[in-house]
């Protein structure tokens, strides 16, 4: 049986984590600037001291950051705890972990990125809800402020406005892969510009399914394959999202994660909006042909979701319930389903 964590009211306090990499300190305006803009939206925000640390390859070493989750999680001044950013060394980190303490903690945890691994492991491990969603530095910190669409999700699912029955996953009305580096060009809000819709890929064998959400990053997924954590639940509905590939690279690591048996429990997949997508050399550009192609033939899928490294950003519920309705004749349909007693 899985739990939602404790809802975001007016006034939580959020704690700040950074297992990943020591991007609040290689980009302090933008920390600033995010910690901020969280504030304003009435969180109190308290960066943990890995906030201020740069060593080696992360920032503290893996036993002290799983220490530090451990105490905020434990700190009854604490509601919730937020991802400062991405990047590569947070596998590292869950050997540490005290898995029932994160469950009977209760409290939201909040990124995407690296942070993939720990999400799919709270569900599945502490059997409590964890949200992939908005981070300090890379969403909340930038420029002329957090995205609307990326806003009202994140404080629709966390605040707990997720949990009713059949709640619909919108199409945000624009959205931006513009590429503005943090250390010199952060100075303004990214351009917003026409992209991927929300669409039915295949349509799959058996009309609509149910099933619980498990995924992320499809790098980072590709980092777990041959270990404990690489383990779906057996009616996942998989959700992908990647940016920067073309269709070579990302039909590598689908077909890495199809021969690692994530398919194999698979009620359905949903794939991201990638954005920077880029040609193969030959000129191919057919990311829904790969999909087709490499997935089992009953899976339903579809496509351009607001997953992960999409601007904006929807806040996905991680062992949460979901339905997808693939209709071959239109869009397909996204429901967010309230937790059963």
């Amino acid at each position: 049986m899985i739990t939602w964590p404790s809802p975001l009211t007016d006034g939580a306090t959020l704690a700040v984590w950074a297992p990943s990499s020591p991007a609040p300190v290689a980009f302090p305006r933008r920390f600033a600037r995010g910690v901020e803009s969280l504030g304003s939206e009435g969180f109190t925000v308290r960066p943990l001291p890995s906030c201020e640390a740069a060593r080696g390859v992360s920032t503290l070493e893996p036993t002290a950051l799983a220490e530090e989750l451990h105490r905020a999680l434990l700190d009854p001044e604490v509601d919730g705890v937020m991802a400062a950013v991405g990047g590569w060394t947070l596998l590292n980190v869950l050997p540490h972990l005290n898995w029932q303490l994160i469950g009977e903690a209760g409290k939201p945890l909040i990124g995407y990125s690296d942070l993939t691994t720990l999400l799919n492991s709270v569900s599945r491990r502490s059997h409590l809800v964890a949200f992939h969603g908005p981070m300090l530095v890379s969403e909340w910190g930038e420029a002329g402020g957090v995205w609307e669409y990326t806003r009202e999700e994140f404080r629709a699912l966390t605040g707990g406005a997720g949990l009713h029955p059949g709640r619909p996953v919108a199409e945000p009305p624009e959205w931006s892969d513009e590429l503005l580096w943090w250390d010199k060009e952060d100075t303004r809000p990214r351009a917003p510009r026409e992209g991927e819709r929300i669409r039915t890929v295949r349509a799959g064998t058996g009309g609509g399914v149910e099933g619980t959400l498990w995924g992320g990053s499809l790098s980072v997924l590709s980092l777990t394959c041959g270990t404990p954590y690489a383990d779906p639940p057996q009616d996942a509905l998989v959700f992908l999202e990647a940016e920067g590939l073309a269709p070579d690279e990302f039909a590598a690591r689908l077909c890495q994660l199809r021969l690692a048996g994530v398919f194999d429990r698979a009620a359905g997949v949903l794939v991201g909006r990638i954005g920077g997508a880029r040609a193969c050399l030959s000129g191919f550009t057919g990311f829904d042909d790969v999909l087709r192609d490499l997935l089992p033939a009953h899976l339903p899928i579809a496509a351009g979701y607001p997953f992960g490294h999409s601007t904006p950003m929807l806040t996905v519920p991680v062992g949460g319930r979901a339905r997808l309705d693939c209709a071959p004749d239109g869009p397909p349909r996204l429901t967010l389903l309230a937790p059963t007693a």
